[in-house]
C-alpha cells in the first residue's frame, strides 16, 4: 500500500489517450496515491479522481457511460 500508485503504474492508461484517470483506494482507501503521482498526470493534461474503490467505480462508469475518454486503476481490496 505504500508508497502506492506510482507514474510507472499508469504508463500504459496515460498512453491510451485518456483525459481522465481514476483511481481507486481500496474499500478501505489503504492503497496510497501520492502527490507526486496526481502532479505526473497534471501536467501531461490528464484530470485525476482519487476516491474510495466503490465510489471510483461508479464514477469511472458514469464517465465512460457519457462517452469521455477515461481511464481506470482500481484496488479492490483493503
Amino acid at each position: 500500500h505504500s508508497p502506492g500508485v506510482q507514474p510507472a503504474d499508469l504508463e500504459e492508461v496515460v498512453q491510451k489517450g485518456v483525459k481522465t484517470v481514476v483511481i481507486g483506494r481500496g474499500m478501505s482507501e489503504a492503497l496510497q496515491v501520492p502527490a507526486s503521482t496526481v502532479e505526473y498526470l497534471k501536467q501531461k493534461g490528464i484530470d485525476v479522481l482519487v476516491l474510495q474503490t466503490e465510489k471510483a467505480v461508479a464514477e469511472y462508469n458514469a464517465l465512460a457511460a457519457r462517452g469521455a475518454k477515461v481511464g481506470g486503476v482500481f484496488h479492490s481490496t483493503c
